[in-house]
C-alpha cells in the first residue's frame, strides 16, 4: 500500500510518499514548496502519475477546523461522533446539514469535538479530485501528532507547528488549539492561557523543523525522534523531522481510524467504486464458475442417462433372447430374476444330468437340440437330425432314461434335415 500526504500551511505545501509493508511505514520521498511561487494547482501536477493509485490525504491547516472541549458519557469514538451534532446543536452558526462533525478522545475522559463546513473543505477536495489526487482523508497535522510522542512519557508536553498547539500526556492528547494567525508571543500566551483556565502545567515544549521564531523565546526543543519515525527515516533525523507531521497522518491512516472529515456530503466514493467495480469483477468469476459446474452437472447427467440407456437396452436384449416367445414385458430385470430364482430352485445336479443323458443320446445323426426347457421334473426342446430314422434312434436311445418320452413336429426341412420336437417326464433322472 503506498499513501501520498499533501500538508498544507499557511506559507507552503509539503508532499510526502509512504509505503506500507506489512506493519511497517517507509519513507519514499517528499519535498516542500513555497505556496508564493507557485499556485498549488501547478504543485500537485507532478504528482498525479507518481501518486496514481495511492491512498491520498490532505491535511490542512488548523485554522480550517474548529475545536471545543465537551464532556460525554461514551467510550467509543463512533458513538460520540454520531451524537454530536445533537450535543452541539443550536451552539453553530451553520445549518448542521453543512457542519461535518468528527471526534477524537482526550485523557480526561472527555472528546474534542471538531467540526468543519462542507464550503470551506469542498473547493480543496475539489481541486485536488480534478488534478487526479481525491484525498480520500481530510484531516489536520495537529489531530495525528500522537503518532510522533512516547506513549510511556508521564510528562505533560506541547507540541507546536507555529499554527497549532497540542498538550499530551502518555501518548494521548490533553488540550488541542489552533494559534491565532498574528501577534506576539503566541505559543507562550496560549500555553498561560491554557494553565490558568485548566491548571495544566507544560513541562516540555517540542516545536517541528521550520516553526515560528516564537518557539525560541519559550526553550522548545527540537522534536524527539521515536523508534516509529526512525524506523520509517532510517539514519535520516533531518527528514524525520522535517516530515515528521506528514508522516504522523501516513501513520494514522496505516492505524485504520484516522480523524477524517470526509464525511456526509463529502463521503470518499473512489475506492467504494473501486471495491465495487471489483466486487462486479468477482461476481463475473463466481458465476463463471456456476455455469460451469452446472455445465459439468448437466454433461455428468447426460454421460449418465447415456451408460443407463446402454444397460437397459443390453438387458431388453439379453431379455428378448431369453425369452424370445415373450413379447411384452413389464419389468425385464425382475422378470429375469424370478426365471433365475426358478432355475436355482431346480437341482442343479438334476439339471446337468438330464442334459448330459440327451448329449449321450444325441449321437451323430442328430446335429443340433436348441430351446431346451425343463419346467418341474419335464424337459422340453427342438432338435434337429439328419433323417426321420435318425429322430426314431434319439426316441429309442432317450426311452430307457427318460419316462414317457415323445418326439413330435416331425417335419423335413429345405437342406434334407429333419427338424422335431421332443418332450418327456424325466422320471428317471436321478438314477
Amino acid at each position: 500500500m503506498f499513501i501520498t500526504v499533501i500538508q498544507i500551511s499557511g506559507k507552503e505545501a509539503t508532499f510526502a510518499r509512504f509505503s506500507r509493508q506489512r506493519s511497517q511505514l517507509l519513507f519514499l520521498e517528499g519535498v516542500r514548496h513555497p505556496l508564493e511561487e507557485a499556485s498549488l494547482s501547478e504543485l500537485l501536477a507532478p504528482w498525479k502519475e507518481k501518486s496514481r493509485g495511492d491512498r491520498i490525504i490532505l491535511s490542512l491547516p488548523a485554522s480550517h477546523f474548529t475545536i471545543r472541549e465537551v464532556e460525554l458519557p461514551i467510550a467509543e469514538r463512533r458513538k460520540a461522533r454520531e451524537i454530536l451534532p445533537l450535543e452541539l446543536k443550536g451552539e453553530t452558526a451553520l445549518e448542521s446539514e453543512e457542519i461535518i462533525f468528527e471526534a477524537l478522545p482526550l485523557t480526561s475522559g472527555s472528546y474534542a469535538a471538531l467540526w468543519s463546513s462542507r464550503t470551506r473543505l469542498a473547493p480543496m477536495i475539489a481541486m485536488l479530485a480534478d488534478a487526479g489526487l481525491d484525498p480520500e482523508v481530510v484531516t489536520s497535522p495537529l489531530f495525528t501528532w500522537k503518532q510522533l510522542l512516547f506513549a510511556a512519557d508521564h510528562t505533560t508536553c506541547a507540541l507546536t507547528d507555529g499554527e497549532a498547539v497540542a498538550l499530551f500526556r502518555e501518548g494521548t492528547p490533553m488540550h488541542l488549539r489552533g494559534l491565532p494567525a498574528s501577534g506576539e508571543n503566541r505559543i507562550a500566551t496560549t500555553l498561560a492561557a491554557v494553565e490558568l483556565a485548566k491548571g495544566i502545567t507544560v513541562e516540555q515544549i517540542f516545536a517541528f523543523s521550520g516553526c515560528d521564531p516564537d518557539t525560541l523565546e519559550i526553550g522548545a526543543a527540537p522534536l524527539p525522534i521515536t523508534p516509529a519515525l526512525s524506523a520509517c527515516f532510517p539514519a535520516d533525523a533531518a527528514a524525520a523531522r522535517d516530515l515528521a507531521s506528514a508522516c504522523a497522518a501516513a501513520m494514522e491512516l496505516a492505524g485504520g481510524d484516522p480523524v477524517n472529515f470526509r464525511r456526509g456530503p463529502l463521503t470518499y466514493v473512489r475506492r467504494q467504486l473501486e471495491l465495487r467495480r471489483k466486487l462486479r469483477f468477482t461476481a463475473i468469476l463466481a458465476a463463471a464458475v456456476v455455469m460451469l459446474l452446472f455445465a459439468e452437472a448437466g454433461v455428468r447427467y447426460y454421460l449418465l442417462q447415456k451408460d443407463i440407456s446402454s444397460v437397459e437396452t443390453s438387458i431388453r436384449r439379453i431379455y428378448s433372447e431369453a425369452f424370445p416367445k415373450r413379447t411384452k414385458p413389464v419389468d425385464e430385470v425382475a422378470e429375469l430374476k424370478a426365471e433365475i430364482r426358478r432355475l436355482g430352485s431346480s437341482s442343479s445336479q438334476t439339471v446337468l444330468a438330464s442334459l448330459k443323458k440327451l448329449a449321450d443320446a444325441k449321437g451323430e445323426e442328430v446335429t443340433d437340440l436348441y430351446e431346451i426347457d425343463m419346467d418341474g421334473s419335464q424337459l422340453s426342446g427342438k432338435g434337429i437330425a439328419r433323417s426321420i430314422q435318425a429322430v426314431n434312434d434319439f426316441k429309442a436311445k432317450c426311452s430307457p432314461l427318460f419316462g414317457g418320452f415323445e418326439v413330435s413336429e416331425i417335419k423335413s426341412r429345405p437342406d434334407g434335415s429333419t427338424g422335431f420336437s421332443f418332450r418327456s417326464v424325466a422320471m428317471e433322472v436321478g438314477k
